[in-house]
């Protein structure tokens, strides 16, 4: 009896304790607001791209050219092959000594046409390196007799020149030679017989001009290209040249327009005439020649026989010497061929580069160490890039980076917590603005760098 009154006793007390309220107070904490977080990814800068070409410094040339003879001259001898002019051949095919005379140590060569235009225009060049080169010009001369009368010798000189052969030496004629036209002939131009009823009235070459026209084309008349004559002078009576047929008054004209000089047709000789045409033909000849590549201004320089020389004009490729070396001399030129813009290691770039850094490629390649300098806005290569290279060079923009990030506003600054790259950033490297949201980063986290944000919001009360 007394353990079932104990028990019922706990019951009765357990059921007025269900029955009774609760009235005192609990020490247990309300749960907390949840975690949030956000992620953001920095900005990434433009890449930027700047090309530049390399300029050249251009090649070294030498030339040397050895003065062994006086100059460069080329001969164009017009000689007369009508019927009337056997003795006058002979006279001439046995004189090219006296011809060569005053030039025998120039460049020489001769060619020899006739007056006819029927015929072949040109025979030879004769070289002095050839063999036997008397032989080949007296064979030439000896043209024979049976060309037209109507001698065309002015036609023929213009022919010669531009190589206009059937059978003839080809492009002969060199670009910075002497020229000098020798015509040999007991006629004038272009003769005409009106009761015969033949000539050339009314042709290009009729007159003189067709000549000298010609020749200031390709040469300084008077200056480089001259006219010889071996004629029936005008100032010539027929006792005087008894043999000739016609006195040349066109022929003379083009001799005295381009200061050449003359001989008599009638001479039983003709050393005399030749050898002052030789005489005059020596004083036009210089000693110029042709560079092989054009000379970048203010490169060109010269010496003869090793001390300096500045008696010559230097033209595109030609130099003409104003004053002649002495024959023998020893010239050597130099000079700088195709230098263009500036050959350097450094290039501008229109804007700082990010951080500084820079790469650049050479012609596709890897450029190696590129350094800025912000003082100049350059960038200095290590090694200077070769000639006309092109280059590219590659850099960041160095546009601003964030440094504000939104998250929520009235965020718990006791839960804070802010990470870079997966660090934890120290609060004193941001601040947060409870107002709008948004951290602000004291220095802005790097380019593409991830930023994650935790916190919790603040606490609701009742």
């Amino acid at each position: 009896m007394k353990k079932f009154a104990a028990l019922f006793g706990v019951v009765v007390l357990l059921d007025a304790c269900k029955s009774t309220a609760f009235t005192g107070a609990s020490n247990r904490s309300p749960a907390l607001p949840p975690i949030q977080s956000r992620d953001f990814v920095q900005d990434t800068r433009e890449i930027r791209q700047v090309q530049a070409k390399q300029g050249s410094s251009g090649s070294n040339a030498n030339q040397n050219y050895n003065v062994t003879a006086m100059g460069i001259v080329d001969i164009v001898v017009v000689v007369d092959n009508s019927g009337s002019m056997a003795e006058e051949q002979a006279n001439l095919s046995s004189r090219m000594t006296p011809l060569l005379s005053a030039i025998k140590d120039s460049d020489w060569r001769v060619v020899v046409t006739t007056t006819d235009p029927a015929d072949r225009c040109g025979y030879g060049p004769i070289s002095k390196s050839d063999f036997n080169p008397e032989g080949r010009f007296k064979s030439f001369v000896n043209a024979g007799t049976s060309g037209t009368g109507i001698e065309r010798p002015i036609l023929r000189a213009v022919d010669a020149l531009k190589s206009n052969c059937f059978l003839g030496p080809g492009n002969w004629l060199r670009a910075n030679s002497t020229v000098a036209v020798v015509i040999v002939t007991d006629e004038d131009n272009c003769h005409i017989d009106n009761e015969k009823g033949y000539g050339c009235s009314g042709s290009a070459d009729y007159n003189g001009s067709y000549l000298t026209n010609y020749l200031a084309s390709i040469r300084k008349v008077g200056t480089d290209a001259r006219v010889y004559g071996i004629f029936w002078h005008p100032s010539q009576t027929q006792g005087q040249c008894g043999t000739a047929l016609k006195q040349a008054n066109i022929i003379n004209d083009v001799v005295t327009q381009t200061g050449g000089t003359w001989g008599s047709i009638c001479d039983n000789d003709y050393s005399a005439t030749l050898a002052k045409i030789s005489n005059d033909v020596a004083k036009t000849l210089k000693a110029d020649f042709v560079l092989k590549s054009m000379p970048d201004p203010g490169t060109f320089r010269m010496t003869v026989n090793g001390q300096a020389w500045t008696d010559y004009t230097l033209t595109g490729l030609n130099v003409h010497f104003t004053r002649n070396p002495p024959v023998g001399a020893a010239v050597l030129v130099s000079y700088v061929s195709g230098a263009s813009g500036v050959v350097t290691n450094k290039f501008d770039l229109p804007e700082a580069p990010a951080d500084g850094v820079v790469t650049a490629t050479i012609g596709g390649q890897s450029a190696g160490a590129v350094t800025y300098d912000p003082a100049t806005g350059q960038a200095i290569f290590s090694n200077t890039p070769p000639n006309n290279s092109t280059i590219v060079m590659s850099y960041k923009v160095n546009s601003p980076l964030k440094t504000i990030f939104e998250i929520a506003p009235a965020a718990d600054t006791r839960y804070l917590k802010v990470f870079v790259n997966g660090a934890l950033v120290d609060k004193s490297g941001y601040s947060y603005d409870s107002l709008t949201g948004a951290i602000k980063f004291v220095t802005a986290p790097p380019e593409s760098a991830k930023v994650h944000a935790e916190w919790r919001g603040l606490k609701k009360t009742s």
